[in-house]
């Protein structure tokens, strides 16, 4: 699940060339099977198979069994076959990444000409609607799945929803008092397992979801715990990095204390980073400069 366009494009577009040079050289190591021709016929349930060659009439029957060189050749295709598809894609995503433009509240007019700009309060209200719809579907999508271990969902938070936690609970109401649409414990499935990360929400400037992870435990005072801790932690982190969430780009993180409390006033400033659009072209361009 990759939210923002564009990274998503990008993500893909690179996977695409990672599996393209592993195919290529599947291909290359069965390149002597690239003129081969296979014949299949059934029979009684079985099919019987015969290799002939390029501009060969003949045709070597190779029976009904595992044989080696028929396997090969139907490797060969397989992988000539899907690289085919993999170039037809790499084609499209780069051309797609080549004129798109992300675009977001904060931007919009710059994309425009002047003649067709309105106030930077009028763009607002399509995010709004964006911000009520994104939380509709994450909403009816959790409720698809099953809730993890309910038992453990012991504290109540300002609205009601349980928690595990006295820090997810002040975490949730930080999202609510900046106006963030969030999610908690929205399941992430990855095909081997389902991810529930703390808290998925909305960086409604940038229209992606925005994973944040509160990590009572890391400085634990308990150093087996402790360690044990974070062995599972940077695990999930790598499975939510081949979903395209990167730590301090679209996965937060926030950390306890020995005694698993923590600053509310950082958390405070770091959650409102969420709610204030990017900076402007400008001021990038300064930044830049410095």
């Amino acid at each position: 699940m990759r939210y923002s366009c564009k990274e998503s494009v990008e993500y893909d577009l690179k996977n695409h060339y990672r599996l393209r040079d592993i195919y290529m050289s599947e291909a290359g190591a069965r390149s002597e099977y690239g003129n081969c021709l296979l014949k299949r016929k059934a029979s009684r349930g079985k099919e019987y198979y015969y290799i002939g060659h390029s501009g060969q009439k003949k045709f070597e029957y190779r029976g009904a069994g595992a044989d080696s060189d028929v396997t090969m050749v139907k490797e060969y295709a397989f992988y000539k076959k899907a690289l085919e598809v993999i170039e037809a894609n790499i084609v499209a995503l780069e051309g797609m990444l080549s004129v798109y433009r992300q675009t977001h509240a904060e931007n919009i007019n710059e994309l425009l000409p002047r003649a067709y700009t309105l106030p930077h309060n009028s763009t607002i209200l399509l995010d709004d609607r964006v911000a009520s719809e994104w939380l509709k579907d994450r909403t009816q999508t959790k409720s698809a799945y099953p809730v993890f271990d309910p038992e453990g969902l012991k504290v109540t938070a300002f609205d009601g929803m349980k928690m595990r936690s006295r820090a997810e609970a002040i975490h949730y109401e930080a999202f609510y008092i900046y106006n963030i649409p969030v999610v908690f414990e929205f399941p992430y499935d990855i095909g081997t397992d389902i991810l529930r990360p703390d808290f998925t929400a909305l960086d409604i400037y940038r229209m992606r979801d925005i994973i944040w992870e509160h990590l009572g435990n890391w400085f634990h005072e308990n150093e087996y715990k402790r360690k044990r801790y974070r062995s599972d932690s940077v695990h999930r982190w790598d499975e939510l990095y081949e979903i395209g969430f990167r730590p301090e780009d679209n996965l937060l993180l926030s950390y306890g204390t020995e005694d698993n409390v923590f600053d509310i006033q950082s958390l405070h400033r770091k959650v409102l980073a969420l709610a204030l659009p990017p900076p402007n072209p400008e001021t990038i361009r300064f930044l830049k400069r410095a």
